[in-house]
């Protein structure tokens, strides 16, 4: 299970589906932990929204590169918070796949044991496709947590940011009384 490990931050990877421009609202709500937050788009996240106002917003720093001051050394545990994760990220992190700096962090934090939780958004025809149930079922095979994402006219949007909020709360608080 991945939330035995205590976070001493943590990651919010933002994937390129129309509800990355809920981001602001989560990395405010994110700040209440205390914890350092640091913020990855995706090359898809940065058409939606942009690094320039995340930039600006207290309580984050935001990491473009593998070479970062943050992610090079030894790194503390993060809970690692994937919001809105697309059919591509879904499915590449179902397999392994680590090409890009985002989805590099997603990977290592699953095969470092910290907690991730990963908060679905993409079309219905995407979202029935066979592989996304597949994936889902891979991810929740290590412990990953999933969110239930909401169907909103022909999109499936990701779950609210008080539902991912009280979810990372709960994970912090378990692995806070394990630890």
């Amino acid at each position: 299970m991945l939330a035995t490990i205590q976070p001493k931050a943590i990651y919010l990877i933002v994937c390129g589906a129309s509800s990355a421009r809920c981001a602001p609202d989560l990395l405010d709500e994110l700040t209440q932990f205390e914890l350092p937050v640091f913020t990855v788009l995706t090359e898809a996240a940065r058409n939606i929204i942009s690094s320039y106002n995340l930039a600006d917003q207290p309580g984050h720093t935001l990491v473009d590169s593998y070479f970062d001051p943050v992610l090079l050394g030894d790194r503390a545990p993060c809970l690692t918070l994937v919001a809105p994760a697309t059919f591509n990220t879904l499915n590449k992190i179902s397999h392994g796949i680590a090409d890009n700096l985002a989805r590099s962090l997603i990977a290592e934090s699953i095969g470092a044991g910290w907690p991730v939780i990963v908060v679905p958004s993409m079309n219905l025809a995407l979202a029935n496709h066979p592989q996304v149930a597949q994936s889902i079922k891979i991810l929740l095979g290590w412990g990953v947590k999933v969110l239930e994402p909401k169907l909103e006219g022909d999109l499936l949007m990701m779950a609210s940011v008080q539902e991912i909020m009280a979810v990372v709360k709960t994970m912090l608080a378990a692995a806070k009384e394990e630890n």
